[in-house]
Parts: structure tokens; C-alpha cells; sequence
């Protein structure tokens, strides 16, 4: 039997593609340099890479239901680096990417009428820190719930 793209792999693809999007052509506050499919500190980042968004699925948590379905949480982390030279130039560097990503996820937060909805559940950013070196940083935790049967998605 052959099988399409798992909905998963999809849904994790969509959200590359939307962060991806972020530019001040598109309408966002920022232009976002790199996105990767992977996380990365700040140091691990260039900073002509900056700003850099980093996103991975980290964990699922599965709720079966009688017959073949199962109602599946992906949670993926998103992580972005921005440079600034003054810590208030980081603080509106960090809030406007924040908005940017909140607002470019929930463009279409079935991403791609894959999944259930996209909410995005916490967020932690180095905003106050006066010993941020140049940079700043945020990890916001989203979650994509979806349905899969027992044999594919």
C-alpha cells in the first residue's frame, strides 16, 4: 500500500514555510534572515544569520478514541535570535519579531487544513537582561493538536 505525506511531517513543514514569510515586504515589523529546522543558541548563530528563527517538534501526546482515531498534540519549539545595540533596541527588536511570528502562525492555524487549530501556549524572551552581549532571544512553545488513525495519518 502506498501512503501520502504523513500529516505530521506537513504540519511541521507548513510552520517553516509560514516563518519563512516574515518580511517587511510581506508586511511584518521584521525581515527574518534564516529559518532552519533545528534549534540553536545565540552563540551558535552568526550574525549575519540574525534574525534567525529556529523551529523542531519535540514531544506528542496521543488520546485514543473507540475505532481507529487518534487526537494527536504535536508541540513544536520556535526559537529566535535578534541582534541590537542597546537593550531597549533589543526589546523592540524581540517584541516585534514576537508579534511577527504570532501573527504569521495565525494566518492559517490549520496549517494548511491539516491540523485542528495552532496555539501558541508560552513564551520566554531575554527582553531585561542587561547581559545579553548584543543579543536577544525568545522560545515560544506551540501546540498543533490533529487526528491520525492507528495505520497512517
Amino acid at each position: 500500500m502506498i501512503m501520502g505525506t504523513p500529516v505530521r511531517k506537513d504540519i511541521v513543514s507548513n510552520i517553516g514555510s509560514v516563518l519563512a514569510t516574515i518580511t517587511t515586504d510581506n508586511g511584518y515589523k521584521t525581515t527574518v534572515v534564516t529559518v532552519e529546522a533545528v534549534g540553536k543558541t545565540w552563540a551558535d548563530v552568526g550574525s549575519g544569520a540574525k534574525p534567525w528563527i529556529g523551529y523542531a517538534p519535540v514531544r506528542e501526546s496521543f488520546e485514543y478514541f473507540p475505532g481507529s482515531q487518534i487526537r494527536v498534540v504535536l508541540n513544536v519549539t520556535i526559537i529566535a535570535h535578534i541582534s541590537g545595540t542597546t537593550q531597549a533596541d533589543r526589546a523592540t527588536k524581540l517584541n516585534d519579531l514576537l508579534d511577527d511570528i504570532i501573527a504569521a502562525l495565525n494566518l492559517d492555524t490549520t496549517r494548511g487544513g491539516k491540523a485542528i487549530a495552532t496555539t501558541i501556549t508560552t513564551v520566554e524572551t531575554d527582553e531585561g537582561s542587561p547581559d545579553a552581549n548584543g543579543f536577544g532571544s525568545m522560545v515560544l512553545t506551540v501546540d498543533v493538536p490533529y487526528i491520525r488513525t492507528l495505520s497512517a495519518s
